[in-house]
């Protein structure tokens, strides 16, 4: 993943990553759903009297059917210094799509999808994705507040704090989910907080259920996108004077979205006129009418049925009939067979990814079962997915909220309304700790590799795990991870500058050292500045020689909110210093 040097990020963020300098009582709430595929907003004015959630429906570019939709394709396009975005970019233009995912370029694609490389999209883009991303952000963003300013009188406006929150989906990494945060940053977007994507859906539809909710009713919600399928399941706390909803189990997702029907699409045009005519015929308005064709009216139609048929256009192509596979005068007829072909691997991911859902909230909850099963998102709107959703869990009501599409960008607005609706608690997929040197234990560290401390005592590198998978947690809940760093007794002003790794594991039993773990990596790195801390809180010592030296205990508390954690320190108690945290890809 191309990489921001840090000088260039700070110029980026200049002016951009600082408060407001006032805390104004009026507010307005603006969500962005950034999308693999299509991107949306909406907000509201929490302090207007009966203020409903709203998101923006016109858009520069759409027209026809397209017209007063909620979303707008995720898609840019460079001239030189000129960017054009959404519905506006030129079909024939070389554009940029699918930027999202190259934010997070670690996520494993499924073996049912065509190959691509990650490294020759990067070299494609113009610059940085953190930036291509962010030129989209600004400008989806600064189009659609003039749109939200068209609501209120221009006085109102200018009196509101605006405060601002991005969906992220559960799949991907924190260093993901931080690099998304600063591309809107750049773009413009501050103070802004994160929001995960099921999470935000699960605020919007069961806020908005047209039937009553009780006290221990489970949900799943699967949240079907453009490159993801993200599930998380939660259990009603209470619905009054406010909804309250629990996580139940770790979420799961896959690579599973409908950008993939796309992709695989292609390939049977490949398969059926070859690899040569694709090419030729994506410089032309023949791919554009049959990609499009495929995308906006096939995918939403099909219903499974083997009798069902399409007919895709690929005008003015050129291309040689082919009667006994359907081509004929450059349509290509597609019988419901050639589309289930299509769908099958998807569909069936998606329906193992519910099943595993399903069977861990049954044995978390035994005997209460599962009251129903969400589908949201873009591909959560497919009455195919539906359709076998029910046919694979026939005992559990599966329900399909008529504004799937804009579940998550309107939940993400809501989530800033806490009288509405609250997620209490969430639950860890992976296991956070530390590397230290701890105390030589002869069974459990047998073999490991020793050293001394100043006292003497024999140490080895152990991983403490201050969560675990599975661990319920409490929103907005602070731990602390405790550390004592020793320095010489004429240490020098920067060594009070402490850098320490967060790491992460996704190992089904917690692991005690790195020779014992599968998938131990690096969440990041925290750099904790005490410089400007009291000298006599350090504890002094001698060791087993009698030089004296300097204990400096402090902790390192994190913050869990709700899609990524946020870093303080604190000695004896008290918060002090700054810190920094630094992802890796």
């Amino acid at each position: 993943m191309g990489k921001l040097g840090m000088k260039e990020l700070a110029t980026a963020l200049d002016g951009n990553d600082a408060p407001s300098t006032y805390d104004a009582e009026e507010r307005v709430i603006i969500a962005l759903d950034f999308g693999t595929t299509f991107s949306g907003i909406a907000y509201c004015f929490p302090n207007k009297a009966n203020s409903k959630v709203a998101t923006v429906v016109n858009w520069p570019g759409m027209d026809g059917e397209s017209h007063n939709a909620p979303k707008i394709p995720t898609i840019l396009h460079y001239n030189g210094n000129k960017m054009t975005w959404g519905a506006s970019v030129d079909h024939l233009a070389d554009s940029i799509v699918g930027v999202k995912l190259l934010l997070d370029p670690s996520q494993e694609k499924p073996l049912y999808l065509p190959t691509g490389n990650v490294k020759t999209d990067l070299k494609k883009l113009p610059k940085p994705p953190v930036m291509v991303a962010a030129d989209f952000i600004a400008a989806i963003y600064q189009y659609a507040l003039k749109e939200i300013s068209a609501q209120v009188p221009e006085s109102y406006m200018k009196l509101c704090q605006k405060q601002f929150v991005l969906s992220v989906p559960a799949i991907w990494s924190d260093a993901a989910k931080n690099t998304t945060l600063q591309a809107a940053k750049i773009a413009g977007m501050f103070p802004v907080t994160l929001i995960k994507e099921p999470e935000a859906a699960a605020m919007h539809t069961l806020h908005d259920l047209d039937f009553s909710l009780r006290v221990g009713d489970a949900f799943v919600i699967c949240d079907a996108g453009g490159g993801t399928v993200d599930l998380i399941s939660y259990e009603v706390e209470a619905i009054a004077p406010k909804l309250k909803l629990k996580e139940l189990v770790p979420g799961t997702a896959g690579m599973a979205g409908s950008l993939g029907l796309n992709k695989r699409f292609e390939e049977a045009v490949k398969n059926l006129i070859g690899e040569e005519e694709v090419f030729r015929i994506k410089k032309t308005k023949a791919w554009f009418r049959a990609n499009t064709q495929f995308d906006r009216e096939i995918k939403p139609a099909f219903r499974g049925k083997p009798t069902e048929e399409y007919f895709v256009n690929f005008p003015m192509a050129d291309l040689e009939d082919d009667p006994s596979n359907g081509l004929e005068s450059n349509c290509w007829r597609m019988t419901g067979n050639d589309v289930k072909n299509i769908f099958a691997p998807l569909i069936t991911d998606i329906l193992r990814l519910i099943n595993e859902q399903v069977n861990e909230v049954l044995i978390k909850r035994p005997g209460k079962g599962v009251t129903g099963i969400f589908l949201v998102g873009g591909f959560g709107g497919s009455q195919y997915l539906k359709s076998c959703v029910e046919k694979a869990q026939p005992k559990i009501q599966i329900l399909q909220p008529s504004d799937a599409w804009s579940a998550i960008v309107k939940g993400a607005a809501l989530s800033k309304l806490p009288s509405t609706a609250m997620i209490t608690s969430t639950v860890a997929t992976k296991h956070y700790g530390v590397e230290a040197r701890s105390i030589y234990d002869n069974e459990l560290d047998y073999g490991e590799k020793t050293t001394i401390d100043p006292q003497g005592k024999t140490r080895c590198h152990t991983f403490t795990w201050y969560i675990t998978i599975g661990d319920d947690l409490q929103r907005d809940a602070e731990i602390k991870f405790p550390f004592v760093r020793w320095l010489d007794i004429d240490f020098a002003d920067n060594e009070l500058i402490f850098e320490s790794v967060l790491y992460e594991s996704k190992d089904r039993a917690a692991p005690r050292h790195r020779s014992k773990g599968e998938s131990i990596g690096t969440n990041c790195s925290v750099k904790a500045d005490l410089r400007g801390i009291d000298r006599s809180l350090f504890k002094m010592r001698t060791d087993t020689s009698g030089k004296p030296y300097y204990d400096v205990y402090y902790d390192l508390v994190v913050r869990l909110e709700s899609a990524l954690m946020s870093f303080s320190t604190e000695v004896n108690g008290k918060t002090m210093g700054s810190v920094e945290a630094s992802y890796r890809d």
